[in-house]
């Protein structure tokens, strides 16, 4: 999502339709082939990689300017449309560079920083990251999953930015950017808008623009549900996970920040099966919702609600842990603070 009015912004290009588009961009890619570049390993080997040519992002609607989540206002408006306080804003400056860190030193994880700040960019915290996808179809479904009858893909080459590309992909636990072919721009602090004359030009940034009819969003209506469900995501509870943890070693949030987060946040559960216990260490293999007997969204919200919330004093999450227990190798393991089926009554 981006803001503003589009009184300015012209594209390079507008199409009769959608169709139009897809074919004219299919074109332009097909003449280009995949890039083949040498990188490093963290043990110093240099090995090829392929990397698309072209990565694409895809809007519905009219919008003046894109940038990143962390860089717009609306990031941080409540469901009535007041902005989080400056004492939230100070908290979130504090919490998504603690979760950050922990998807980095936690070895459960093992991530770099860009791909732990692609992690909460993509189940819901801002960061200074803009999403596009290596996959034209994705960009498609996006520039058609709103309301608004314009829809736009942005077209950036790859290797012209690459020193600022992450490529969300890169571990085995992305699973939401593995299905959508994820990258991430990080452009430098003066072209933070895509749309201006300066980033377009010095970043190459192309824009096509045309409708978006009710059949082109019937058409992509799945792929996009496709693209952002959680149900079927074994890394979509992670930071529900550790934003409870967050909440047990620094204190309670406002009630507006625990609703804006229950708002951005998946309300998945965290649970996996052990493979095997190595002294200490236990090899996991995260579950999704649909793996489970019975998921009550509603009654998980309610109780994270209430774990995260100063508005509920009363109820911490560490009691939860009580009923906590490993399970046999083989066995599902569940974080009793994530997953409340037996108070589903």
């Amino acid at each position: 999502m981006c803001h503003g009015d589009s009184m300015s912004f012209q594209p390079d290009r507008r199409f009769e339709s959608m169709e139009d588009a897809c074919a004219f961009l299919i074109g332009e890619q097909a003449r280009r082939p995949i890039d083949c570049l040498w990188t490093e390993t963290g043990s110093g080997l240099v090995v090829p990689r392929e990397v698309p040519r072209y990565l694409f992002r895809g809007e519905n609607g009219r919008f003046d300017t894109t940038l990143s989540s962390m860089h717009r206002s609306e990031t941080f408006a409540l469901r009535d449309g007041r902005r989080l306080p400056v004492s939230d804003l100070r908290t979130l400056q504090r919490l998504i560079p603690c979760l950050a860190h922990h998807f980095v030193r936690n070895k459960t994880y093992s991530l770099n920083e860009h791909l732990a700040y692609g992690l909460l960019q993509h189940y819901g915290l801002p960061t200074t990251v803009i999403d596009f996808t290596g996959d034209l179809t994705n960009a498609f479904a996006f520039a058609a999953s709103g309301d608004d009858t314009v829809g736009r893909v942005a077209v950036l080459i790859m290797p012209k930015c690459l020193e600022r590309v992450i490529d969300f992909t890169d571990h085995p636990w992305a699973e939401r950017a593995q299905r959508q072919a994820a990258f991430g721009l990080v452009p430098p602090d003066e072209l933070i808008d895509l749309k201006s004359e300066a980033a377009r030009s010095q970043l190459d940034i192309r824009w096509y623009e045309f409708p978006v009819s009710p059949s082109d969003r019937d058409c992509l209506r799945s792929t996009c549900q496709e693209l952002l469900r959680w149900t079927d995501d074994p890394s979509a509870g992670f930071l529900r996970f550790h934003l409870t943890e967050f909440v047990e070693a620094h204190g309670k949030l406002s009630p507006e920040l625990t609703d804006w987060l229950l708002n951005r946040v998946p309300i998945a559960p965290y649970f996996f099966m052990a493979e095997s216990f190595e002294g200490r260490d236990v090899v996991v293999y995260f579950r999704s919702a649909k793996d489970l007997p019975i998921y009550n969204e509603s009654l998980e919200r309610e109780r994270s609600q209430r774990y995260w919330s100063s508005a509920h004093p009363e109820c911490f999450s560490g009691l939860a842990l009580k009923a906590f227990s490993w399970r046999p190798a083989g066995d599902i393991t569940y974080d009793p603070r994530t997953y409340h089926a037996d108070q589903a009554d």
